[in-house]
């Protein structure tokens, strides 16, 4: 991941290109980088959940990762461990990642970045967990329902609930769904117990804390969004 983006940003600052064959080839070169960077955020996520998989293998990698890497991959592995026990898996094991969903199928992550940061601006609700709901529910809205119970959009919800909170706006538009999530929030007193407020999300402790997990491995590495957002991606 560090060499594509040192790639991408070394072709970004060079001068602009003089003809019409230097354009191709450095779009070419920025495409290239760019699908690295992609297939290494993914093969990031394989060794997480290899981690996730096997109490003996994270205890004893874990302490051999350097410190400014192993604290979001410790709370990566113990979201995992929390969306497993909210389904009733018991052998992690048994969990494999699905390369399905094309990247392209959601909005680009810094558009999203910008909505999260523009809801707690306007909210006070933490962007970061607002990112985290984004991810474990629709994977940043490449999967927008309808679900099972009948929730729908980037931030899955229920249509009666969307009516309280959507304020007549477009319940699979991603802007306004993360801003009608962050209304619910605050109007289940966010400001005075987060976790209550997540609970009134989806009526879970372990889906509580799968959102923390992610939200505080988004907060401890900036650029933990950037890969969480192409996990289980394609192209």
């Amino acid at each position: 991941m560090s060499q594509a983006l040192d790639q991408m940003r070394a072709l970004t600052a060079q001068p602009p290109a003089t003809g019409l064959v230097d354009s191709i080839q450095r779009q070419l070169a920025l495409d290239v980088a760019a699908y690295n960077y992609r297939n290494a955020a993914r093969q990031e996520e394989l060794r997480i959940y290899e981690l996730a998989s096997y109490s003996s293998v994270e205890s004893t990698v874990l302490p051999l990762v350097p410190a400014t890497v192993r604290s979001p991959l410790q709370n990566a592995i113990a979201a995992l461990h929390s969306l497993y026990i909210l389904s009733g898996i018991d052998q992690y094991y048994l969990v494999n990642v699905h390369f399905v969903h094309p990247y392209s199928d959601a909005k680009p992550v810094d558009t999203l970045r910008a909505y999260y940061l523009e809801a707690q601006q306007r909210y006070g609700v933490d962007g970061s967990d607002l990112a985290s709901i984004n991810f474990i529910e629709s994977n940043f809205g490449r999967v927008n329902g309808p679900s099972s119970a009948g929730a729908e959009g980037p931030m899955q919800f229920i249509p009666g609930t969307w009516v309280e909170y959507g304020q007549g706006g477009n319940i699979n538009d991603p802007h306004d769904a993360i801003m009608a999530a962050a209304r619910l929030l605050v109007n289940n007193h966010w400001a005075v117990n987060p976790r209550q407020a997540i609970w009134h999300y989806n009526n879970d402790y372990d889906y509580v804390d799968s959102v923390e997990f992610f939200a505080r491995a988004i907060r401890a590495d900036p650029t933990f969004l950037d890969r969480l957002y192409y996990w289980n991606t394609t192209g």
